[in-house]
């Protein structure tokens, strides 16, 4: 509904007043500020008094493009009541408006006057114009202060009739606004003889909702008009009540008048539109941070029957649970013009799933209840558990091609990490690596960064370092001298009888070319959750894995060898104290000792209820790690060797078998996974079976194995040439061949007619 006002006497009066006050000097209207150098009793000294006066000679202080102005400049001798003087040359400038002559000089008359014509520029507002002149004791200067407007403009709309109502907006429909629904505001500007202005002219809505965003105008305010036509949609978006519009008139003290009157909103639904984050860590263990906060916004649209988003709706918010002490930030809140309410869902000490549930009343006048819920939201601890971390190789596997010999070979080596619930970890948890041989990037941030020399982002509860070849190759103390090869002395496979060669079994300390790779961040020990509370209950405080100080394992025992009652005494020259004896452990509690966490061994992680910490838990936290070892191949040179049970064969095979082939380098480790292996037979010879193999990806210790059966028939001369040809074409590396010769079966004897 529109209002029209009774009365504009009170918008007329405040209209009337200037818009801009000239400075002056003992003067009124146009007058400025005279200036003058009072001296002492020394040269002459000159006084200007600028005054602007319109087209009639009255004192004016606004000029516009239909009313230029006058100025003039009064220069008198020895203060304001002095003599006038002529011929003193003054000058006018200002940057607001236009002022001829060009020049911006003119001389004074014989009254002591110089007179300028100031017009209105093309830019609208208050200006200052500055008058000086150069007198017998130096320049003196002053000011005057103007408004550019368009004088005589009048601001309205056209009613039905086509007659003018001045100082009103027009507004359609005259009536009661829904909710969302669209005004049409209409206006027209007019110039002092009732015709629509053609100047370029800017109008201002203003209004409490404008303000609030709770309505919208398309177009937006200001908007400028060039055919003395005003035009703008209002859309009530959250506004309700009577919402008072002023419309103004820039460079003028023209204004218009409105109200709006906008029904209640009526709501019909809700959508849930997003939660940030959708993980909350447990009540006192966040950073403050989105990557570990311990609340989550949760957002709604309230819409109506048109799935329109409604402003200014009440709407009321409760949790599916409030275990541990979750809780909400306010129990209700009021959309905006967008629709949208949110409200903080904020955790409590207990992991637990959750989802806000946001009500409000139905819009049919009936009391039933719209509702709706949000995805759900989890509340966890963020940190990875020991059981949950892992590591794996990228692309060429475990076995490094040429990594023995050649710089450079490398493997993405990515850590993923869980929680005890097996969600993704917090966004940004740190992953520290070390190496035994070779390099790699030292840390990487799930979700956030991997390694810095791999870049890029990596996916939610993951990361990924690269690993190079590149020296250290041999344990730094003892070099080569310790390292097993398939010819070292008291060389002794399990499988076979022969004195050397590759052998599918472990060679024993210390290996060659195996390498170790650690993963550790900080975390919790993994426990069993019988009742499944989420919390470590005093009753199962026995149901956990203990975990020691984390440790790069360098001869793949299980345990941290310089510090065993075995190594560090008598047994200090055996092969797997040797083997270790350059493992290095992570001092995470800054002891400056290995510390194997069992004095007492109690559980240690944020699972601990804060009435068992210290009793029969820890709150405390530590390194969770896993290994994984990348193997360095050496290339030099490959060995295949044939053996029939515990025999080896020599050179030739029999028809028949089966025959076990073993191939590895010289520190036994098989070759690249992906690697090749063919059989081929000549002569008469032929293979019984599988022809071709291929070199499976594993860290498993030992030479690649695979069995043989030959066969075929000698032919009646028994002249073939008879072979078995073994090749390996290794991944990244030069093919080998090893030739067995072959005995086909006899061919058989025919007996005489």
């Amino acid at each position: 509904m529109t209002t029209r006002f009774a009365s504009l006497s009170g918008y007329l009066l405040a209209a009337a007043t200037l818009m801009l006050t000239i400075t002056a000097c003992g003067g009124g209207g146009g007058s400025g500020s005279g200036s003058f150098y009072e001296g002492d009793k020394g040269p002459d000294t000159y006084y200007l008094a600028p005054a602007l006066f319109d087209a009639n000679g009255s004192p004016t202080s606004e000029i516009s493009s239909a009313s230029p102005a006058t100025l003039r400049v009064t220069v008198t001798k020895n203060g304001k009541n002095g003599a006038p003087i002529s011929n003193v040359v003054v000058t006018a400038e200002t940057t607001a408006a236009l002022i001829s002559p060009a020049a911006g000089t003119a001389l004074t008359d014989a009254s002591g006057v110089a007179t300028f014509r100031v017009e209105a520029d093309t830019t609208k507002g208050a200006g200052t114009i500055t008058v000086s002149a150069e007198g017998p004791a130096g320049e003196v200067s002053a000011t005057i202060n103007f408004q550019v407007g368009n004088s005589g403009l009048r601001l309205g709309y056209l009613d039905e009739n086509g007659m003018f109502m001045e100082n009103e907006i027009g507004i359609e429909p005259d009536s009661l606004l829904a909710s969302q629904a669209v005004a049409q505001l209409s206006m027209v500007i007019l110039d002092q003889n009732g015709d629509l202005a053609s100047s370029a002219e800017t109008v201002t809505f203003s209004s409490g909702c404008i303000a609030s965003g709770q309505a919208i105008l398309d177009p937006v305010s200001p908007i400028v008009s060039g055919d003395g036509k005003v035009s703008t949609s209002y859309r009530a978006a959250g506004c309700s009540g009577n919402d008072q519009i002023t419309a103004s008139l820039e460079g003028s003290s023209a204004q218009a008048f409105g109200t709006v009157s906008v029904a209640s909103a009526q709501a019909n639904g809700f959508t849930f539109v997003e939660a940030i984050p959708t993980t909350m860590v447990l009540r006192g263990t966040g950073d403050g941070t989105t990557d570990r906060s311990e609340f989550s916004t949760v957002s709604f649209k309230v819409i109506d029957n048109n799935n329109e988003a409604i402003g200014g709706i009440k709407v009321n918010f409760s949790l599916t649970t409030y275990v541990g002490g979750l809780s909400l930030s306010s129990s209700s809140a009021i959309s905006g013009s967008d629709g949208i309410v949110k409200v903080n869902a904020i955790a409590g000490d207990i992991p637990t799933v959750v989802r806000v549930i946001a009500t409000v009343a139905a819009g049919d006048g009936s009391s039933q209840q719209v509702s709706t819920v949000s995805d759900v939201l989890t509340v966890t601890t963020g940190l990875p558990d020991q059981n949950s971390i892992s590591l794996s190789v990228g692309d060429g596997g475990f076995v490094i091609e040429n990594g023995f010999i050649q710089d450079g070979v490398t493997r993405t080596i990515t850590v993923s990490m869980a929680d005890k619930f097996n969600n993704p970890v917090t966004a940004g948890t740190a992953a520290v690596f070390t190496t035994e041989y070779g390099t790699v990037d030292p840390s990487c941030q799930t979700g956030v960064s991997n390694g810095e020399r791999l870049g890029g982002t990596p996916a939610e509860g993951e990361c990924s370092v690269l690993w190079t070849s590149g020296n250290p190759r041999f344990p730094t103390l003892t070099g080569t001298e310790f390292v097993k090869t398939i010819f070292s002395a008291g060389y002794k496979c399990p499988e076979h009888n022969g004195r050397s060669g590759p052998c599918p079994s472990d060679l024993g300390y210390t290996r060659g070319g195996r390498s170790t790779l650690m993963v550790t961040a900080i975390g919790e020990e993994s426990f069993i959750d019988r009742n499944g509370n989420g919390i470590m209950d005093e009753d199962e405080k026995d149901l956990f894995a203990n975990l020691t100080e984390a440790f790069l394992d360098n001869n793949e025992d299980g345990i941290f060898n310089p510090a065993t009652n075995i190594c560090a005494g008598s047994g200090a020259n055996t092969p797997e104290c040797i083997a270790g004896q350059e493992e290095v452990f992570v001092d995470f509690n800054d002891n400056g000792k290995y510390d194997l966490n069992n004095d007492p061994a109690v559980y240690n992680g944020l699972l601990c209820p804060v009435d068992g910490n210290g009793l029969w838990c820890s709150r405390e936290l530590l390194n969770v790690r896993d290994s994984v070892v990348l193997i360095l191949s050496d290339p030099t040179n490959w060995y295949i060797s044939m053996f029939q049970g515990r025999n080896e064969v020599s050179g030739t095979t029999a028809s028949g078998g089966p025959y076990q082939v073993y191939i590895s380098d010289i520190y036994n480790n098989r070759p690249p996974a992906g690697s090749t292996v063919t059989l081929e037979a000549n002569g008469d010879c032929k293979v019984v079976g599988a022809d071709s193999f291929t070199v499976t990806n594993t860290t498993a210790y030992g030479a690649f194995a695979f069995s043989v059966v030959t066969g075929g028939e000698e032919s009646e001369d028994g002249s073939a040439e008879n072979s078995l040809e073994i090749t390996l074409s290794p991944e990244g590396g030069t093919a080998y061949t090893k030739t067995f010769g072959c005995v086909p079966t006899p061919a058989p004897i025919e007996e005489a007619p």
